[in-house]
């Protein structure tokens, strides 16, 4: 069956090729003049969406005649004297619309002391070709196949996935679809799967899905058999149990109000019961687009209702975010589960400018809102502030004040719970780089128990070279007065080195030292290198290697043991692309010249918006351009769109797929302006939901 997918990739990419010959009105294929190729080479996700044209048809001339007339250069001695046998590769014009193809194969081996080797090998296969009456097309084909190791009982596997998608088919004056099937996710209006505090997850299917807009209504349809992608190097998708449809209406009742519906079906799950679960979002806002409110409500056929409302207001420099819910228990979506069961309200106020930034903010909430005697009952308080000042253009100080107070409402609730704490930090820009030392200190109360927690970190930016990027991280943290006492010293390195145009390499190592209620310690162990290098124009390959060690306490006498592990990942990839359009990614602005967006996710764990070396990146995160081409984060937590139309434009990423508690801030898009040839960054730092 493997050989089989693989043999259909390899004639799906001769057939691909063929696309790009110019055929005669008959249908035959005609001698084209030759064309000059033009290479790609990058990550796989660099390749962006565009719009196709269909091939020029070139007709050989003839000598004295207006006819088109053949003649064999290599036969006819006559046609030695015309010039060269061969064309002038410089005149050739490349056919007319932009096609693309990319073939990757990658080897990953993990190798676990306690389980053995394992290998996974596989394929990806990347299309796309523009037209011009049917929009733009692409198709994405992976193949792979695990070695488990010897001492594993599990077999040999395969998989794979597939997907075609058609973008911007104009079907009138009025109408624009885009259609997908294959392996896709469900979609739904951002007004209406997104806000502060909750969201509606996404589905992956397999199965199809439709985007029909037009200027004031849009519509999302999608249906499929529910899975999960796999979770080796190589994505494919492994159908799990249920059938899923989906329909989405948005409308634009005026310039101030938006509604938007949709009505899920669920049935043949093994995980979650069958329902029709219906939401509904009603926005308004007013003309000079400083107030917003939105009102959501759910409701299903089996399950509880909710009800939520978020409000946006922005008074000068001052901006103020508030909203209330309410949601039942047992509340049903999609086969996914929701945060459910509470009532409360929440409140930010923000404050922005030039040299100084202010929070201030409130969460009040309460679960278990019918009252089960045989559930906990708690409620929740939670306040802070956090505000940063730069005193001078090298100089800035900042901190964060919080106060958590968990009260319990029933006797299943167990005992009260209170934790005090404070965070202050200051940031300096030496010729050595940038400095930031940031002390913590907490008060913490909770089972009867009152302890404390205190640590110091110390950031560092080295100015080295131009080539060369090197940041390292000390830290340490202690508790007392608890009933299980940490004490936790780390340090880490990261550096990136652009040895030549055509070769990188950049690695990180962290060590840390956890120590608990006096036992002798644990050392735990992380290296990763990896290298970039363009070996021919048109291939790269890429190395990664991480080896980690952790030690584990028995629970026996303090007995430890080790855990090893090591990964190799080798990825080869040969790209190509012909045609005189460029690759595009973004909305049109009517602006000449093309750039790039790229950029960032991590988790910030000390909210000052600046990636450290301890802090690690958030990897397969969807990062939406325009709110329709979209990326996945890579390991480094970094994305990157290519050909995008120099003006305005608006990066967001999916906050409904985030791993709780982390969550963006501002989960509005944020717009950047690109320039032409040059590069606009958009970076996103998740931040804990209670910190």
């Amino acid at each position: 069956m493997l050989r089989l997918v693989i043999a259909a990739i390899v004639l799906l990419s001769l057939a691909y090729a063929g696309l790009a010959q110019p055929q005669s009105p008959d249908g035959a294929a005609v001698q084209s003049p030759p064309v000059k190729l033009s290479v790609l080479a990058g990550p796989l996700d660099d390749a962006d969406e565009t719009t196709d044209a269909p091939a020029q048809t070139v007709q050989a001339t003839g000598t004295g005649t207006d006819d088109a007339i053949y003649i064999d250069q290599l036969i006819d001695p006559a046609a030695t004297d015309a010039g060269s046998l061969y064309p002038d590769f410089s005149d050739a014009e490349e056919p007319e619309g932009f096609r693309s193809y990319s073939t990757e194969y990658r080897h990953y081996q993990q190798d676990f002391d306690r389980a053995g080797k394992s290998y996974e090998d596989g394929l990806i296969f990347h299309a796309r070709r523009e037209t011009r009456d049917y929009g733009e097309f692409e198709l994405l084909a992976t193949v792979r196949k695990d070695r488990p190791s010897n001492d594993s009982p599990d077999n040999d596997t395969s998989g794979g996935r597939l997907t075609l998608r058609q973008y911007g088919f104009a079907l009138n004056k009025n109408w624009l679809l885009d259609n997908s099937v294959g392996v896709l996710r469900s979609d739904s209006d951002p007004v209406l799967s997104s806000s502060y505090r909750f969201n509606l997850p996404s589905t992956l299917v397999s199965g199809l899905k439709n985007w029909s807009r037009s200027e004031h209504t849009q519509l999302r349809f999608s249906a499929g058999k529910i899975g999960t992608l796999g979770t080796g190097r190589i994505e494919d998708f492994d159908t799990t149990s249920g059938t899923l449809a989906s329909m989405n209406v948005s409308h634009v009742l005026n310039d101030r109000w938006l509604m938007s519906g949709q009505l899920i079906a669920l049935s043949d799950s093994d995980e979650v019961q069958d329902h029709e679960t219906g939401a509904l979002a009603l926005q308004y806002q007013s003309d000079d687009r400083r107030h917003t409110y939105v009102g959501h409500t759910l409701t299903g056929s089996d399950g509880g209702d909710a009800v939520w409302l978020d409000g946006d207001t922005q008074f000068g420099r001052w901006r103020q975010r508030y909203g209330v819910f309410w949601l039942e228990p047992d509340l049903l979506w999609s086969d996914t589960s929701l945060t459910d069961d509470q009532q409360g309200f929440y409140t930010r106020s923000e404050l922005r400018s030039q040299r100084y930034n202010l929070t201030i903010g409130a969460d009040f909430n309460e679960n278990n809102i019918k009252d089960n005697n045989e559930l906990p009952k708690n409620r929740f308080t939670n306040l802070f502030v956090t505000g940063n000042r730069r005193l001078q253009r090298t100089t800035s100080v900042g901190g964060t004040a919080s106060y958590l107070d968990i009260d319990p409402r029933n006797a299943a609730a167990g005992d009260d719970s209170r934790v005090i704490r404070l965070t202050g930090y200051v940031q300096q820009r030496f010729g050595l780089g940038d400095t930031r030392l940031e002390i913590t200190g907490a008060d913490i109360e909770k089972n009867n128990e009152n302890g404390n927690l205190y640590g110091i970190t110390w950031d560092q930016n080295w100015n080295v070279s131009r080539w060369l990027t090197l940041s390292t991280t000390l830290a340490h943290e202690q508790s007392s007065g608890l009933s299980e006492d940490d004490k936790r010293d780390s340090a880490s390195v990261l550096f990136t080195h652009d040895v030549t145009p055509d070769f990188q390499w950049s690695g990180s190592a962290s060590y840390a030292h956890v120590k608990t209620n006096g036992d002798p310690g644990r050392d735990n162990y992380n290296v990763v290198l990896g290298s970039a290098w363009q070996f021919l124009p048109s291939w790269v390959a890429h190395l990664d290697l991480t080896w980690s060690r952790a030690e584990e306490n028995t629970g026996v006498l303090d007995d430890l043991f080790d855990v090893d592990e090591k990964t190799l990942l080798l990825r080869i990839k040969h790209s190509m692309r012909i045609g005189r359009a460029y690759t595009r990614a973004g909305n049109k602005t009517g602006s000449s010249g093309y750039g790039e967006v790229r950029g960032e996710v991590f988790f910030d764990d000390n909210r000052d918006g600046v990636r450290q070396a301890g802090e690690r990146a958030a990897s397969g995160i969807f990062v939406y351009l325009d709110n329709r081409y979209e990326r996945v984060t890579d390991n480094e937590g970094r994305y990157s769109f290519s050909g995008v139309q120099a003006g305005g434009h608006s990066v967001s990423i999916a906050v409904e797929d985030l791993p709780l508690p982390w969550v963006l801030e501002d989960d509005a898009p944020h717009p950047v302006t690109v320039t032409v040839r040059g590069v606009a960054e958009a970076n996103f730092f998740l931040t804990r939901i209670i910190q």
